[in-house]
Order: C-alpha cells, then structure tokens, then sequence
C-alpha cells in the first residue's frame, strides 16, 4: 500500500512536471552545453561528455541520458556543439528525446576577460503509450473491468517541436558568469492535448579559489582548488537554486549541494527544498568520472528513494588539435564535473 501510494503521487508529480519542466540534472557543471549553448568550444580542449540518471530510484521512476560532443575553432574563435537527449518514465508509458546543434562566438572583453555568446537550434520529440496506464473506469469494484472505454486507453500517440536556445557568458581564469533561455519561443505539441513548452532561464555563476600553488601530477601541472558556484533555474511557475561547494584535490574530486529555495511553501509550514547532493568524482589524465547521490528533502521524503547520477567526460588534448604556432587562449574555470 506504501510503494502504492508512493507510485500514485510520484505519477501527480510527473505528470506536472512534463507540462513546465524541463528534464534536471544534479551535476550541471559536468553537463555545461545542457544549460547554456555560450559554453560551446569555451572549454579549448575538445571533449566528449555522457550523463545518466536515475530520479527517484526506488519507484523505477524517471531516467534520462545526454551526451555532446564540442569542439573549439580557434581562428574562427567560435565553438560547435552537437547534444542529444532522452529521458523516460516506463511506468506511465512516456518518453522525450531531442538533438540540439550548438554555435558560439567568444571575444575579449578585457584582457583577462572573454565573452562568449551561443545559439542553439534543434528539435524535440514527446511520445507517449498510454497501455501501460490504469484509467479510472478500471478501478471499479464490482465489476472489475479489465480494459478501458478511455478515449485516450491504449494508444501511442508521439509529436515534435521545433527548439531554439540562446546564451551569453562572460569569464576570467578565476571565475564565470552565464544566463540562457531556452525555448523562449514557447514551443508546443500535441499529444491528447495540447501543451506548451514553457520558456527557462538558467543563471549561473562561480569563483575558483586556489589553495596551494599547482602540483606536477603524472607530468600534468593541476591546481588544488575549491570552487563555491551557484544555479538558479525558472520555468513556468517553478523555480529552483543549487548552491554548493567542488573540491578539487588532484586526482580526486568531492562536493557537497543543496537543491530548493528555502522559503516556506505557500499555505504550509514546510520549506520549499528538494535534495541535497553528495558527489565524489576522480580525473585521470583525460578522463574524468562524477557520481552524485540526491538525499531527497521534500516532503515525500518518506516516499521517494534518493536519485543516482554518472557523468563521465572525456578531453581531447588542445595541442594535438591546435594549429602550430597559435597562441593559447583562456580557457574556462568551471569545474570539470
């Protein structure tokens, strides 16, 4: 009766989220190109990133992957992008993938100040089956009905929709600053009903902090670092912050972040918080790899089971990939993942 119970408001959940929420991951600074288009390239060296997760896992909840690939065109001093996505919810018979290609133009605002701006432009596809679902007409006791006259019972019904995202991003090599907006033009499509996509803006910031002068580790010269960075995200009537701390120790990496806005919730005397996020990661020579774990805070904490989330970026080596004799460029302080 729990797990049942459980399942039924994680669907209400769901289901409200699918109408003004954009799919989340709790590593966004792993996962740049899924929040700003400006990030394109910025990074110099091209790389080749992956995430996974799994919310809610516990209740074989909503699972989702992205992987991009970008890559730095240093006389054109742009970046390209190219990104693709699906997440799903099995029980209820949903699924959502998209591909988005990426481009960004970066200049020199200071010295030690670049500006990057992006676009994206892409599309999405929703499709949902509906023959996994139970509709009301089949929870009667006597008779029991064992299949639907719901207009809308067994049915696989699938829409696209043109995407559109724009970014800018200002930087040094101690800290960044960036805000998106992503489908700005309200995009929508049908499946049963018709639903709009909701327009998002993503805020994000951050400062590195060097705490020892940078250490020779396996003839790579890597900084011991601390980095506090924020994000704070708006889409409909949703808003969210993510603020915490990345520890940078070579060749480890650890941190710790909140998720909510820690304001009570109208008409309750429950805060407005999601999870907190414990992350543990390790960079060997190009590869990195995150794992972070999502204590859940909301008030179905007795409910919902925390989430799983894996990233793993791979960097392919500026020199390699350079022109011989081009200067080198800024690259970004934002944490690898």
């Amino acid at each position: 009766m729990k797990f049942s119970l459980a399942f039924f408001l994680f669907v209400l959940v769901s289901l409200s989220e699918l109408k003004a929420q954009d799919y989340q991951f709790a590593q966004f600074y792993a996962l740049p190109l899924y929040y700003n288009p400006a990030f394109a390239g910025a990074n110099l060296n091209s790389r080749i990133t992956f995430g996974y997760r799994n919310q809610w896992a516990g209740l074989q909840g909503w699972k989702g992957w992205i992987a991009s690939f970008d890559w730095h065109l240093k006389k054109a001093s742009s970046g390209i992008g190219i990104q693709i996505s699906k997440n799903s919810i099995d029980r209820i018979g949903y699924e959502h993938s998209s591909g988005i290609l990426q481009y960004s133009y970066r200049g020199k605002l200071k010295k030690d100040i670049r500006v990057s701006s992006g676009i994206g432009i892409g599309f999405g596809q929703v499709s949902w089956n509906s023959g996994n679902n139970i509709f009301g007409d089949q929870l009667e006791i006597d008779p029991v009905r064992p299949k639907s006259i719901d207009p809308f019972a067994n049915k696989a019904i699938s829409a696209g929709y043109f995407d559109l995202q724009v970014g800018f991003l200002v930087y040094s090599q101690k800290w960044w600053a960036s805000v998106s907006g992503l489908h700005p033009h309200s995009p929508s499509f049908d499946i049963g009903y018709q639903n709009i996509v909701d327009p998002r803006i993503n805020l994000s910031g951050g400062y590195r902090f060097e705490l020892k002068k940078p250490v020779d580790y396996k003839d790579q010269i890597i900084p011991r670092s601390i980095t506090p960075a924020i994000l704070l995200r708006s889409q409909g009537s949703a808003s969210q912050l993510d603020l915490g701390v990345y520890l940078h120790y070579v060749p480890f990496v650890a941190g710790v972040w909140y998720r909510g806005i820690p304001t009570p919730v109208k008409g309750t005397k429950s805060l407005n918080q999601d999870a907190l996020t414990l992350l543990v990661g390790i960079k060997q020579n190009n590869l990195s790899i995150g794992y972070s774990y999502d204590v859940n805070l909301s008030g179905l904490v007795g409910l919902l089971r925390g989430s799983h989330e894996l990233t793993l970026t791979y960097e392919f080596n500026t020199k390699y990939l350079s022109l011989k004799g081009m200067k080198q460029s800024k690259a970004l302080p934002c944490p690898s993942f």
